[in-house]
């Protein structure tokens, strides 16, 4: 007759009521996780604007600013500026310039132009601005850069060489925003001869919330590996070739759980540091527990096989 304790047989019984509320707040917490990241989902981002061109009829070029991507590794951001312009001494009755313009966008990364002849209408082109910010902070860093567009008219020199004619005043507007940034915008009330704005990325809430849930989960799953290896080591639990096999499948998971971090940065961040390298280093720990706790219990039944077989 079995001496085993029933609790600790597996066998077809009832939800115990502890169970039951262990259930019901788990459910609970990711019901709660699942509406958050619902409700606060961009696709485009999130925006802010302070400031921006207002209603006005000056004359002058009107830059609609609508980023499409940041690469915090590189510092640096994409952004899409759809040009227009208004006032009868910019554009003539068909809605044409009536002088070639060229734009000037400057930021940390120098300065970028383009051109436009008479005749032609005012287009959009990308341009590339340098950020600043401090990518280890994933997922709560923030990127922060400054920008300055101008407008000129010009003409040939006959030189080869191009005259400038004069300035066109130039207003900033706000357009989109990026996939999983918030952004928020500082750009002037009215036009300026060199319009300058001020533009800084963060993190979406749902990629910081999903960060957090992944980091959490891999503390969750290399510890837990990390508590059972520590029983098998002590003989409190028998070493067996099925939890060998899992420890050795989170080792190899690890890196891979890696790569699902939304925008992850590469190695090295303060993540790394503070959570995913110790994770792997309480996974690598784990196995090598695992390996001494079998070698342990199998050495045990060799020599308990040999001196019954001596006692024979």
């Amino acid at each position: 007759m079995s001496h085993l304790d029933p609790q600790l047989v597996p066998q077809p019984r009832p939800l115990t009521r502890r169970g039951g509320w262990v259930l019901g707040v788990i459910g609970v917490v990711i019901v709660v996780l699942y509406v958050l990241v619902v409700h606060f989902y961009n696709a485009e981002g999130g925006n802010v604007t302070t400031g921006g061109l207002q209603s006005t009829k000056a004359s002058g070029v009107v830059a609609t600013i609508d980023p499409v991507d940041v690469n915090a590794e590189k510092d640096r951001a994409t952004l899409n500026i759809s040009l227009g312009a208004q006032g009868a001494e910019i554009l003539d009755s068909n809605g044409k310039l009536k002088n070639a313009t060229r734009i000037l966008v400057s930021s940390s990364l120098g300065t970028q132009e383009v051109k436009y002849a008479a005749g032609e209408p005012l287009g959009r082109f990308e341009s590339l601005v340098g950020v600043d910010g401090e990518q280890a902070l994933y997922p709560f860093d923030t990127h922060v850069g400054d920008f300055q567009i101008s407008a000129e008219t010009y003409r040939s020199d006959g030189a080869g060489g191009l005259e400038t004619l004069g300035f066109t005043k130039v207003g900033l507007q706000q357009g989109g925003g990026v996939s999983g940034w918030d952004t928020v915008d500082m750009f002037p009330t009215q036009m300026l001869e060199q319009s300058g704005g001020e533009i800084a990325f963060t993190r979406s809430f749902s990629t910081k919330v999903f960060a957090i849930l992944m980091l959490f989960l891999v503390a969750l799953l290399s510890g837990t590996t990390l508590i059972v290896a520590a029983l098998v080591f002590t003989n409190r639990r028998k070493a067996e070739v099925g939890l060998m096999a899992w420890a050795g499948g989170v080792l190899f998971a690890l890196p891979l759980l890696r790569n699902y971090l939304p925008y992850g940065p590469p190695v090295g961040a303060a993540i790394d540091i503070y959570i995913y390298l110790w994770a792997i280093v309480a996974a690598v720990s784990a196995v090598t527990l695992f390996v001494i706790g079998w070698v342990r219990q199998n050495r045990a039944v060799l020599e308990a096989a040999r001196e019954k077989h001596n006692g024979a």
